[in-house]
């Protein structure tokens, strides 16, 4: 596999019902004031399924490169009973998922919502199509794209071939400073990758004021004690 460093990543679910064949005879629940004799009902079995990809950025702009994936999956072995006719059907949904990936929020959180949604709306229309006691699973699919940027690779690879090329020491790096959100107008694109540098990212200054991801410069300062534009000298060993 090529050398990876991620610099950017993008996530994307899918939901799917697919029925289970009732080998076995289903629960039935217990008939509540709630809910009648003839409310329909499903007992679900969740499968979670996480699909991560990486994906190499040429510096010459041709097509991006998929250089490896990972596949992990979760499933819950007790099937669990809902009434599709529970008018809080999205919260009771939003509850159950939120227990089953207790230990998975830095995978799901961001996605949560749209998953919670998704599995409402396609269990509501599996209603409209099925007999009054079903057993499904329910899969729930993640799939995670991290890219990295040949453009940072390069410029890297450039710079320790430079003779005299020495790295900023480590304790120097630990201490540059986070930006926050409202103070970021010094330069708008990041001088290590040249791409945008954006709100949700992580950012860093060096003591000459300039700014970067703070992915990028760690890296570049890993091997350069110079800034990339000003030349400015970071401590060294």
């Amino acid at each position: 596999m090529l050398p990876f460093v991620c610099h950017s990543c993008f996530k994307t679910s899918l939901v799917k019902i697919k029925p289970i064949s009732n080998q076995k005879k289903l629960i039935i629940p217990p008939i509540t004031s709630s809910y009648t004799s003839s409310s329909p009902y499903l007992n679900i079995q969740f499968s979670f399924i996480i699909l991560k990809r990486y994906w190499y950025i040429r510096p010459n702009d041709q097509a991006s490169e998929r250089v490896g994936r990972t596949l992990e999956s979760m499933i819950t072995l007790s099937p669990i009973v809902i009434h599709l006719s529970d008018i809080k059907l999205y919260d009771r949904l939003d509850y159950i998922i939120s227990d089953l990936l207790k230990d998975f929020k830095a995978e799901f959180e961001d996605q949560h919502h749209d998953i919670v949604e998704q599995t409402t709306n396609k269990l509501q229309t599996f209603m409209m199509t099925t007999e009054m006691m079903s057993k499904v699973r329910v899969v729930i699919a993640l799939t995670i794209d991290q890219y990295c940027d040949g453009r940072i690779l390069l410029a890297l690879e450039e710079s320790s071939s430079v003779v005299g090329m020495v790295p900023a020491s480590k304790s120097s790096i630990e201490l540059l400073e986070t930006i926050e959100t409202d103070e970021r107008n010094n330069n708008d694109d990041c001088l290590v990758c040249l791409d945008e540098i954006g709100e949700e990212t992580q950012v860093l200054h060096l003591p000459c004021s300039l700014m970067f991801h703070g992915d990028c410069i760690t890296k570049w300062l890993e091997n350069s004690h110079y800034c990339p534009l000003c030349r400015f000298e970071m401590p060294t060993d």
